[in-house]
């Protein structure tokens, strides 16, 4: 089970990383400014977060379709949008900014549907090491860095609906083959367990002050990531040199997913997930003073203890503080989270290179990270 879901971790990262991270780079090559490129990306995570929590709560529902079904009807329409920039090409500025929206927007929508559907399993008594298969995940997006930013610089941001289109149906054919049951739903639901997104916050209010922690850390994080090429470049850099930072990023995280059940022999998970912003923001930090891509890719020696922890922790955090009936909506309001933060990140970050530069975007980073931080080492238990 674990191979199965470590392949589909393996592609879905890689799809990721061509989606979010390389949009930028394409959407700067169809003529768009830094700012545009930062509504852009806001807007298809602004109606993720609207989406995220009512088809959660539509797939935690007795009679709904299964967590695999969606999944592939979500993957689907990432191939479609791959397919129609292709078709299309080269397509004008406005509708190359409207299709990667909707890629974004249905990467995000898909993250929590891929985490769910490893605890589904875990939750069901089968044998799936998610720390293990979230390795491969980075794998993936190391793979994807290297590659992809090498094609992009050779080749040129052409290239990268290709990449993405033939990505996505290696995708679809993963998800299809993962051996998945809906397992049948408890004959009645715990007390409380129904209504909306405030009943839910209510209901889990430490949870919820987590999220607002998350979401700030992730904001710090969204202005490195997504605007990387912005920093490379202000930084004597292009883009192949941005995908081998990405890379190193990728592969380095690997060591604390594939060791994580060590980590938790040694301490409990909230332990972990606690800490791991104290590392983003010090990677945030470590951005700013970098002067050199030699630096740059030193920096990413921290990458194992701020996202490589997190991106693990926070799954298996959110599985134990959600009762069985509300396992879809833990993960998909955890990943609501990342996509609040993507939201103000990436409307900030392109706004802040193109009014300040990119060392106030850098310093803004920093800033958020850290009052996100102080929050989750206060509430997250």
């Amino acid at each position: 089970m674990t191979l199965f879901y470590s392949v589909i971790q393996f592609l879905f990262w890689f799809a990721y990383g061509t989606a979010l991270s390389f949009s930028s780079v394409y959407l700067l090559a169809c003529g768009l400014d830094n700012t545009m490129i930062g509504v852009i990306s806001s807007a298809a995570c602004a109606l993720s977060v609207l989406l995220q929590p009512l088809l959660a709560a539509y797939a935690d529902r007795e009679r709904s379709l299964s967590i695999k079904t969606i999944l592939l009807m979500l993957i689907a329409l990432l191939l479609a949008v791959g397919v129609l920039l292709i078709l299309l090409s080269p397509p004008g500025a406005a509708l190359s900014g409207l299709l990667l929206g909707g890629a974004i927007l249905f990467m995000q929508i898909s993250l929590p549907m891929v985490n769910a559907l490893a605890a589904a399993m875990i939750n069901a008594g089968k044998k799936l090491n998610f720390s293990l298969a979230r390795s491969f995940g980075s794998i993936g997006y190391a793979v994807m860095s290297f590659s992809v930013g090498r094609l992009a610089a050779v080749h040129g941001a052409s290239v990268l609906p290709l990449i993405l289109s033939l990505n996505a149906a290696c995708l679809l054919i993963a998800v299809f083959a993962f051996p998945f049951r809906k397992a049948p739903a408890p004959r009645s639901a715990a007390p409380g367990s129904s209504g909306g997104v405030i009943a839910f916050l209510r209901r889990y209010p430490a949870f919820s002050a987590v999220l607002c922690g998350c979401a700030l850390i992730y904001t710090g994080h969204v202005l490195i990531n997504n605007f990387l090429y912005q920093i490379v470049t202000f930084k004597g850099g292009n883009s192949e040199h941005m995908g081998i930072i990405m890379g190193l990023a990728g592969l380095l995280e690997i060591l604390t997913m594939v060791f994580f059940p060590t980590l938790l022999k040694w301490r409990r998970c909230s332990f972990w997930f606690r800490i791991c912003g104290v590392f983003f923001t010090l990677k945030c930090l470590c951005t700013l003073l970098a002067g050199s891509m030699g630096a740059m890719y030193a920096v990413q020696l921290i990458q194992p203890l701020g996202w490589g922890l997190m991106t693990v922790a926070s799954v298996y955090w959110a599985n134990e503080q959600m009762a069985p009936q509300d396992t879809v909506k833990g993960q998909a309001y955890m990943t609501m989270s990342l996509s609040i933060g993507t939201i103000i990140g990436s409307l900030i970050g392109g706004w802040l290179i193109d009014s300040a530069g990119v060392s106030a975007m850098l310093i803004a980073s920093i800033l958020l990270s850290a009052l996100g931080t102080g929050i989750n080492l206060l509430k997250a238990k």
